[in-house]
């Protein structure tokens, strides 16, 4: 036996000083007990890393959401914009091969029929869950141009009649023959038809603006001022009151049918302004579009006027 009271290695591998309950807790429960301490303590390490960090992650996780959520809202306005803009080029697109399509089965303009200049055509244009609507308009349109003839020609029998201001009516409603005619059909007929057909906001305004001036004019041509061009209401009493009872009935058809131009024409502004915001249509989105259509106008006379002029040169 060696003379070293140290030397026996149950004392070697103890401290003296540490407490008892704790030496008695590292005892090695088995022969890989120094291994598997070291392994609790390397656990113990991670584990301790790993709290501090998330208490590092709970502290600063509110403003990073609030990061997020900027983040995420500059991503939803930059995707409905750009879907916007698809939506813009596929109309555009679509009208363009409806266009192909037209030229390619018609050939040529068919309307008016008389003298065509544009082509027209509401089952081949205007999408199905709309024609109906756009074929009232246009017959309310049509019925217009009858308006304007029977208004004219009972203003005519109000001269023959002797009628007071006879002459000026039936010259006032022989203009309104052609200028009503034209400006109609240009004003807001034909706007309504390209609103439906390409479902753009500033058609829509153009339609709403002119078409109420016309509903307005429907129903004060209804009422029949003398010299206004109107065989209207106070006109037909006139004439009734002439005993020219063939004048007075075409008074009586002329002032039925300014009516019909008026409620008929107030019904369909109703009806095309529910669907205008139903399609979610804005003001704002009609400025846009009447500007860029400004802008390619003006390149398209641009290139026009270049061309031109380099041909000369």
């Amino acid at each position: 036996m060696s003379g070293n009271p140290f030397e026996h290695a149950e004392y070697n591998n103890t401290n003296p000083f540490a407490d008892s309950n704790q030496i008695q807790a590292d005892v090695p429960l088995t022969d890989h007990a120094g291994k598997a301490e070291v392994g609790q303590d390397y656990t113990s390490y991670t584990q301790y890393g790993d709290n501090q960090s998330s208490v590092y992650q709970t502290t600063t996780a509110a403003p990073s959401n609030a990061a997020d959520d900027a983040k995420n809202a500059a991503k939803a306005a930059e995707l409905r914009r750009r879907e916007e803009e698809l939506a813009a080029r596929e109309r555009e697109i679509q009208a363009a091969q409806v266009e192909a399509e037209r030229v390619r089965t018609q050939g040529k303009n068919n309307f008016p029929k008389f003298y065509p200049l544009i082509y027209m055509s509401i089952p081949a244009e205007i999408p199905k869950a709309h024609q109906a609507t756009v074929k009232f308009i246009y017959n309310i349109w049509l019925a217009l141009l009858g308006t304007l003839a029977l208004n004219f020609l009972a203003c005519m029998l109000m001269l023959f009649a002797g009628i007071p201001n006879g002459a000026a009516d039936m010259g006032v409603s022989l203009g309104y023959c052609f200028t009503i005619t034209a400006a109609s059909f240009l004003l807001w007929y034909r706007p309504v038809y390209n609103a439906f057909m390409k479902e753009m906001s500033m058609y829509y305004y153009f339609y709403f603006i002119f078409n109420g001036f016309h509903i307005l004019f429907a129903f004060y041509m209804s009422l029949g001022f003398p010299s206004t061009g109107s065989a209207g209401l106070i006109n037909m009493i006139q004439v009734f009151n002439g005993k020219h009872i063939f004048a007075g009935i075409l008074c009586v058809f002329s002032t039925a049918l300014w009516f019909v131009q008026g409620f008929g024409g107030l019904f369909f502004y109703r009806k095309v302004h529910q669907h205008y915001n139903q399609q979610g249509h804005t003001f704002d989105q009609a400025k846009a579009q009447v500007t860029s259509s400004a802008v390619r106008n003006e390149a398209v006379r641009s290139a026009a006027w270049s061309a031109a002029t380099s041909g000369r040169v």
